[in-house]
């Protein structure tokens, strides 16, 4: 049986403050583009200032939050997609070409921001038409948005760089120690001692730089960890909530479930699946 594809596009302004209010991340790839206002964007252990014209691609099972900056106001184009919607148009090597293993963000000039928004406002009005070519379309749309971004990311065109400053510093350290530590039992005290800072100040600093709790990112590293070991070996589920720092196994798919919206055994079972009707078609 075919993998089940999915492609979303949404466009969305709001003129009052709006954060992102819990954990996010899911098995597509997300392209954000931002054509108005600001806002800070958590992604890969940073954060970023975005201003309009900015464009974010992420990787799936990539963390990600937005919060407000600024002014209230602002506009953005949202695409969600998993790489069936576009592989009947590429082999596997086009599409690995395409959907990079890692997050990127650029800052097009004036010329090249004009040419992402027309493409993102002709996949638009794909969503209204009811014909049988729409999705042959919005797969050929997409597939030229994909390579337009990827060849202006390739020449480093505008690269964003993070927000660095003394806090924001001292938080990328906490995190590098999460990322270390999630199999252990984490205590915020433990943090606070390994970092010389009182605990209060260190759940203010977390949370104003990520958008996160200190629980919250502690649970994320360890369902990204499970994920992986879901995926590339056959532990049983018992052993990997062991091996992700979850005191039983009931806590485990409960967080898990929570943060992916499927058990841990649908997950590995989905995996399977689709990485199977892939080579089939290989």
């Amino acid at each position: 049986m075919a993998a089940e594809t999915h492609f979303s596009i949404e466009r969305i302004k709001r003129t009052e403050h709006f954060s992102m209010a819990s954990d996010h991340m899911h098995d597509s790839y997300e392209i954000y583009y931002l054509l108005s206002g600001e806002r800070y964007y958590y992604i890969d252990n940073r954060l970023y200032a975005l201003q309009a014209g900015d464009l974010i691609f992420i990787h799936k099972h990539g963390l990600h939050r937005t919060t407000n900056k600024g002014e209230t106001s602002h506009e953005r184009i949202l695409i969600n997609f998993d790489e069936t919607f576009i592989s009947p148009s590429l082999d596997m090597q086009e599409t690995r070409e395409l959907l990079v293993e890692q997050h990127f963000l650029l800052r097009p000039g004036e010329q090249e921001g004009a040419v992402i928004v027309g493409m993102l406002e002709a996949l638009l009005g794909e969503m209204d038409r009811n014909d049988p070519f729409r999705k042959i379309y919005q797969r050929s749309l997409l597939v030229q948005l994909l390579v337009y971004i990827r060849r202006l990311h390739n020449v480093q065109y505008m690269p964003i760089v993070p927000e660095v400053s003394g806090k924001q510093q001292r938080v990328y350290a906490i995190i590098e120690y999460i990322e270390a530590h999630y199999a252990e039992n984490l205590m915020l005290d433990q943090l606070s001692s390994a970092f010389y800072i009182s605990s209060t100040y260190l759940c203010k600093i977390f949370k104003q730089t990520t958008g996160f709790t200190i629980v919250e990112y502690i649970r994320y590293v360890r369902i990204r960890q499970a994920q992986q070991y879901l995926r590339e070996t056959r532990w049983p589920v018992t052993r990997i909530a062991e091996q992700t720092g979850f005191d039983s196994i009931a806590h485990f798919g409960r967080v898990f479930r929570q943060l992916t919206g499927r058990s841990p055994l649908q997950y590995r079972k989905q995996f399977l699946r689709e990485n199977n009707a892939d080579k089939a078609a290989t």
